[in-house]
């Protein structure tokens, strides 16, 4: 591994509830509805990375819906495609795309609602028709929470591709054998990276409302996260329970540096985010905790791109990555596209395939009918769709037979996890062909 980059934070009390994050930052309250963002009134807010599930369990109770459809058709759509994002995404008007503006036009009076809203795209053939912003504007940096494990999977997936790793059913004990304890659970060490994808490793939940949040207390509070984690006793045999576990995202991220021999960022910069035109040379990479001084504070708040680190200098395999609106676009359109970007197959098309279908059961009553490979399954007024969740209203959502991708960002000190309704009220019903 390279020489970890980056500050390290002090830990942070614990008053609080939701009570984790990996620090704190000035607020942004939503300012008046425009493209070009505006002034926003500060205050104190918690950046809660490790709660989603909490999130969850406010969300209403899931009816049975369809998987999402296979991606074999994303091939012959890419092929057809008339231009690639990879420079900046091109505008055009709804109706050029087969969207009634009128309908869409619903959004503008439907998002007063939902005041937690920070960024809100809509992607259609390609195209952006539909881009607002309430705080900062299309260069500014969205937190994205565990969206970023959706990140890290792709970046597994390519791992798989490039074949630095030549299975998803490689072990622990093989991969992360120099991190292993020696009285690691010996089960531990049989985990395999599919099971840490679809969060059936066996490890505890570390989040509520189904798992223990003291276990990501001790994560952070821990002087080597993988380490710590590694040495925990499995709770389940592996392959056999879901349980959303941020340490099985983390594991991820420590197998990708492992086995590339970068960083995840260095990986990532070279592998997915060049290829896709995500700009991240001037990352701010703060070694995750929680209660930065006011300098570290700031810092985080200018930057466009950041990724938290452990003290190893393992990037957060779970929360922690911050990126323009614009740029998580980017991630839903290559999977809409089955991997394949202008020409190129970043991810194998099988893994995309895979990684957006149900592989694992969540407990009942959730939002999501499954999960995949470190996305959410589900679908939207019968379409079959696979969502990117961060905690407090983070999403990237794709809808596959629309040729849609959403995107919407929000500010999670609100705790208001409702914005994603905007596609059933106005987005797909605007949908004409």
């Amino acid at each position: 591994m390279p020489p970890r980059e980056g500050i390290v934070l002090k830990a942070v009390g614990r008053a609080l509830v939701p009570r984790f994050g990996w620090l704190m930052t000035p607020s942004r309250a939503p300012a008046a509805v425009n493209s070009a963002g505006g002034a926003c009134r500060r205050g104190w807010r918690w950046l809660l990375v490790v709660v989603l599930s909490w999130v969850l369990a406010a969300a209403c109770t899931s009816q049975q819906r369809e998987q999402p459809a296979p991606t074999s058709r994303s091939a012959t759509v890419a092929a057809q495609r008339d231009y690639w994002p990879t420079a900046g995404w091109r505008t055009a008007p709804p109706a050029r795309v087969g969207m009634d503006p009128k309908v869409l036009a619903v959004l503008d009076t439907n998002v007063a609602y939902h005041p937690q809203l920070r960024s809100l795209l809509v992607v259609r053939h390609g195209y952006l028709v539909y881009e607002r912003y309430w705080n900062g504007d299309a260069h500014s940096g969205q937190e994205a929470f565990s969206v970023t494990k959706s990140f890290t999977a792709a970046l597994v997936g390519i791992a798989l591709g490039d074949h630095h790793l030549t299975s998803l059913d490689r072990t622990v004990g093989e991969l992360l054998a120099a991190h292993l304890p020696p009285k690691a659970d010996p089960r531990l060490a049989k985990v395999t990276v599919r099971q840490l994808l679809t969060m059936t490793s066996g490890l505890a939940g570390d989040t509520p409302p189904d798992g223990d949040p003291d276990l990501t207390y001790r994560l952070y509070d821990s002087r080597d996260w993988v380490r710590h984690i590694l040495e925990r006793k499995l709770v389940t045999r592996p392959g056999t329970t879901f349980a959303y576990s941020n340490a099985s995202s983390h594991l991820l991220s420590a197998i990708v540096a492992d086995s590339t021999g970068r960083s995840t960022l260095a990986f990532a910069r070279a592998k997915l985010f060049a290829p896709l035109g995500i700009h991240t040379e001037h990352a701010f990479q703060p070694v995750g905790a929680a209660f930065p001084t006011p300098a570290e504070e700031r810092a985080y708040e200018r930057a466009k791109v950041a990724w938290v680190t452990d003290p190893q200098g393992y990037h957060s395999g779970f929360a922690g990555l911050q990126l323009p609106a614009r740029d998580l676009a980017k991630l839903g359109y290559l999977y809409l596209n089955g991997g394949h970007w202008d020409g190129v197959q970043i991810l194998p098309a099988s893994y995309v395939r895979a990684s957006t279908q149900h592989q694992s059961q969540p407990p009942p009553g959730g939002r999501f009918d499954g999960y995949g490979y470190q996305w959410w399954v589900t679908s939207d007024h019968g379409h079959p769709s696979f969502v990117a969740h961060g905690l407090g209203g983070q999403f990237i959502q794709v809808i596959p037979d629309l040729d849609l991708v959403v995107v919407i960002t929000s500010d999670a000190e609100n705790r208001r996890d409702d914005a994603q309704q905007l596609v059933a009220e106005a987005i797909i019903p605007a949908i004409t062909d």
